[in-house]
């Protein structure tokens, strides 16, 4: 009895010498998760751990399927997530796992129900090369449409779009265009017509345009522009003047966020002015021609998001997409 009385005791003895120190090093711990690479990130993540003095800040690359998951975990594996698809964050808080801040609810310029925050709208933009067009380059969806039609021979294989049943932004920004012009499945039509190359991410696409593969790009988001260096002196970004789509980068705090706290203080820089060149130098940033841009249509955090999220209308979207592109 004496024996596991001792033993008892010296367990017990271990546990209060060993949890206070686990307990600390979890509060440092800081971890970031997003779906940008490591490398355009960094200067966020070195901004970021200036405003942290002590903590233990990190970052993982997770896809926004991956975040989507790991948020639903009762302990998730990161505190804090970046997200360039706002219809997987509402996703994830209308099921019932992200955190609620009011305070960062009042900070941010958009928000949804003060758990999902926006930091920085992205515009969808056009990437033409100057030479492929005869005339003049087109400005609207109309004139692109048009000249893809009249020049079927000219801009084969000569056009590049990213597979929207892979990319969760290039599928947003494709749904969001089908609600908002009826113009969109005439331009998917186009694509076809002129044997359009397909590319799994964005980077591939603009890489391919930058070795001369293709001439025209649609819906490139301009962080990714931004981001990625100086284009070729003939090419031009043309900010289509019928309208154009933003999509909210978003912010959220899973409820399962280990170091809560820390999360928090993250949230809070992310909005703070202090932040903003950082956010520039990862992509994150208005050219001034932006300023007093109308024809900007910001799409919206809210539960109208999930529409196209269901699992048959997305089916269904992407089998018209595929006949139109493809076929």
């Amino acid at each position: 009895m004496f024996g596991i009385g001792l033993r008892n005791l010296v367990i017990c003895l271990l546990l209060v010498w060993l949890i206070p120190g686990a307990v600390a090093a979890q509060e440092r711990a800081v971890r970031v998760a997003g779906v940008v690479s490591e490398e355009r990130i960094k200067p966020l993540m070195t901004a970021l751990a200036a405003r942290l003095p002590g903590a233990e800040l990190s970052y993982v690359r997770l896809s926004s399927a991956q975040i989507a998951a790991d948020a639903k975990r009762t302990v998730a594996p990161f505190d804090i997530a970046l997200l360039a698809s706002p219809d997987i964050a509402v996703s994830i808080a209308n099921e019932g796992f992200a955190t609620r801040d009011a305070a960062a609810g009042a900070a941010a310029e958009t928000q949804w129900r003060e758990e999902v925050f926006g930091f920085w709208s992205d515009p969808a933009v056009m990437v033409l090369r100057q030479g492929a067009f005869v005339d003049r380059l087109p400005r609207t969806r109309i004139e692109l449409v048009r000249a893809l039609e009249q020049n079927t021979q000219r801009f084969s294989r000569r056009v590049g779009i990213v597979n929207i049943g892979i990319d969760d932004v290039s599928y947003l920004l494709a749904s969001q265009d089908s609600i908002r012009t009826s113009l969109y499945w005439r331009l998917m039509q186009s694509f076809g017509a002129a044997d359009a190359r397909i590319y799994d991410t964005t980077d591939d696409l603009l890489a391919a345009f930058r070795v001369g593969e293709i001439d025209v790009v649609y819906n490139a988001p301009l962080s990714a522009l931004l981001a990625s260096g100086a284009m070729p002196a003939d090419v031009q970004i043309v900010v289509p003047q019928d309208y154009v789509l933003t999509v909210p980068w978003t912010v959220l705090v899973p409820k399962g966020a280990p170091n809560l706290r820390g999360a928090r203080i993250v949230l809070n820089v992310l909005q703070s002015p202090e932040t903003k060149p950082a956010l520039a130098a990862v992509g994150f940033t208005y050219p001034a021609d932006f300023a007093d841009l109308e024809s900007l249509q910001r799409i919206e955090l809210g539960p109208e998001l999930l529409v196209f999220r269901d699992t048959i209308k997305r089916s269904k979207f992407l089998d018209t997409w595929f006949q139109m592109v493809v076929n």
